[in-house]
């Protein structure tokens, strides 16, 4: 075999002095230092990708391979659009090898943007841009925002609910936004709501607006009134589809055509002493019962009347529909019990049990709805309101105390003998269907017992303050029937035991319906007093006790009318603070100090708490 091994080594060295040729060769190579963009992005997108559907505010963000001479870069980048060059702001950082750009003003819609930087020295070191380097990119189509309205409430009360609109934008704008609205329904503006603008707006950036509708609290009976507000024009924005909201005002007048409720009992009590309807069973929904009373001089026909709860309304699916010819007299009584056979002594009153057999009200509290025939509402119970801080889930009824005409309370408190007295009165004794003391849709809304001192207590406008004649008693007729005083008295708890009137109203004095009469002590009445009758006592002087008294009217016959007793009415309030107590709202609330109800009165003789006419 021939010796291969000189020509192997051979071969090795040759090679092996290529690799030291070509390595020194590398060594005299230049290492580039030559400025270089390493990523470029608009709102995160690639823009190499030339991207579509920007939107009209973004964030460029470019990253370079060395740090920049900020104030060459800033002079040789262009970004552009055939309206010009966009306004701009940089912000930069990682030793301002890193930049943003912002425009300063939107971008216009539908729109192909141009980034441009030509070849250049943009380093910090003077490094180079070897190469000139462009971009694109689109703004997105102009949609217009859309707006929609919305409404927080489906119910407000007559007495100065407030319901708030709302328009929303889909996305704010950088314009001022305008909701032009429409108002219909069977409520009128002004007469039975206030609202705060006719139209929306919505500032620039912003995304809502509201406007606010008040009810107006009225002293007529109009039954449901529903309110709708529209969309009628829009400016700097659309109305995508068609937008319309609409609630109701719950007349609280409905019980000015005398038709009231007394007593409810929600939570029978365990075991036999919660049989209500007395047929010898005790059951948690048979024995729940209503009672109404018809206070005026007429009859109430409440054939095809239904009945609901909170829980049915919605549905208007009745608990109770009111069967052809039921109606309940004039005075009269009229209890309806959630089911079963009633059997016992309801004193005279009209029994009914529910068409549905369960009435199903609830303990925790509920609202009771009576419609007429026509499905217009006639009468509310709201445990929120006229049972506000009582326990309706304490095995006794609620009712008022007085009967008729007093607030709701506990049963018990009322009478701690008794837990419940369907068809009778508190003591368990029957009304007076004749008439009795109900008061038939006459109330007193305002008694003056303490006129401040000076002429800040000339009540009756006669220009001299006095104690006594300017102390006034303002009797409203809540019904839809005139009311005749005439040979009626009046007496305070002094006078009562002697049956010598205050007053004596003369014949002929007529409160026409829905009317005001104010009866002043004395003194010779002149000033406003709104569309009122006025009087003075036949006395000369009510002499009204500033720390408690009673008033007392008696019809012709000599039967107890009226009454008001400070004690019960009025109990907590002071009534020698230099201002009358009065009914808040007007009517139908509750009695406190006039400026609780009004800061600016300390009376207001004739007229609603705060001013105005009835």
């Amino acid at each position: 075999m021939k010796n291969r091994r000189p020509k192997t080594l051979a071969l090795f060295a040759l090679a092996l002095l290529v690799v030291v040729v070509a390595c020194k060769n590398d060594d005299e190579q230049p290492i580039s230092n030559a400025l270089r963009i390493l990523k470029a992005n608009v709102n995160e997108t690639n823009l190499k990708d030339n991207p579509t559907g920007i939107d009209t505010n973004i964030s460029l963000e470019v990253i370079s391979s060395h740090s920049l001479n900020t104030s060459a870069f800033e002079s040789a980048l262009s970004i552009s659009s055939s309206s010009g060059e966009m306004s701009k702001s940089f912000s930069y950082t990682n030793s301002n090898s890193i930049v943003t750009i912002t425009n300063t003003a939107e971008l216009d819609y539908e729109t192909e943007y141009t980034i441009s930087l030509p070849a250049g020295a943009y380093g910090e070191d003077g490094n180079e841009l070897a190469e000139s380097i462009s971009y694109t990119f689109t703004v997105k189509e102009f949609v217009p925002p859309n707006v929609t309205l919305s409404t927080d409430m489906s119910a407000i009360s007559e007495a100065g609910g407030v319901a708030t609109v709302t328009a929303t934008m889909s996305e704010p704008v950088n314009a001022l936004v305008t909701v032009e609205l429409g108002f219909s329904g069977a409520a009128t503006t002004l007469t039975d709501y206030i609202a705060s603008g006719t139209s929306i707006t919505i500032p620039a950036g912003q995304s809502s607006g509201n406007i606010t509708l008040t009810a107006v609290d009225d002293v007529e009976v109009e039954g449901l009134e529903d309110v709708i507000v529209s969309v009628e024009n829009v400016t700097n924005a659309i109305e995508a589809t068609e937008q319309e909201v609409s609630f109701r005002i719950e007349d609280n007048d409905a019980g000015g055509r005398g038709l009231i409720i007394n007593e409810v009992l929600f939570d029978p009590p365990s075991g036999s002493a919660g049989d209500a309807n007395g047929d010898g069973s005790r059951s948690a929904s048979e024995d729940e019962f209503i009672e109404f009373i018809n206070d005026s001089d007429v009859e109430i026909d409440l054939s095809g009347f239904n009945l609901y709860d909170e829980d049915q309304i919605g549905s208007l699916t009745p608990r109770h529909t009111f069967a052809n010819g039921t109606i309940i007299p004039a005075h009269g009584v009229y209890v309806l019990f959630g089911g079963g056979t009633p059997s016992g002594d309801f004193g005279g009153a009209m029994v009914g049990v529910s068409t549905t057999g369960n009435m199903n009200l609830n303990n925790a509290g509920d609202k009771i709805y009576l419609h007429d025939a026509n499905g217009n509402e006639y009468l509310t119970f709201d445990t929120a309101v006229e049972g506000a801080g009582l326990d309706f889930g304490s095995d006794q009824s609620i009712t008022r105390s007085p009967d008729i005409t007093g607030d709701y309370t506990m049963h018990t408190v009322a009478n701690a003998a008794l837990t419940f007295t369907p068809g009778t009165m508190i003591d368990g004794s029957a009304f007076d269907m004749s008439g009795g003391n109900s008061g038939q849709g006459l109330i007193i809304n305002e008694v003056l017992f303490d006129p401040a001192s000076g002429s800040a207590g000339d009540a009756n406008g006669d220009g001299t303050r006095s104690a006594s004649e300017d102390e006034f008693i303002e009797f409203y007729n809540d019904s839809n029937s005139e009311i005749d005083l005439s040979g009626f008295t009046l007496y305070d708890e002094d006078q009562i035991g002697s049956l010598t009137p205050r007053h004596t109203f003369p014949n002929g004095t007529v409160i026409p319906a829905h009317g005001v009469y104010v009866l002043f002590g004395g003194g010779t009445p002149a000033g406003d007093f709104g569309n009122a009758q006025v009087a003075v006592s036949t006395s000369g002087n009510m002499n009204l006790n500033n720390s408690g008294d009673k008033i007392y009217l008696h019809d012709a016959n000599g039967n107890e009318y009226l009454t008001f007793d400070t004690a019960v009415e009025g109990t907590g309030l002071d009534f020698g603070a230099d201002q009358s107590i009065t009914r808040s709202p007007d009517i139908t609330g509750p009695y406190m100090l006039h400026t609780a109800a009004n800061t600016a009165l300390a009376f207001s003789p004739g007229k609603k708490a705060d001013g105005s006419n009835f």
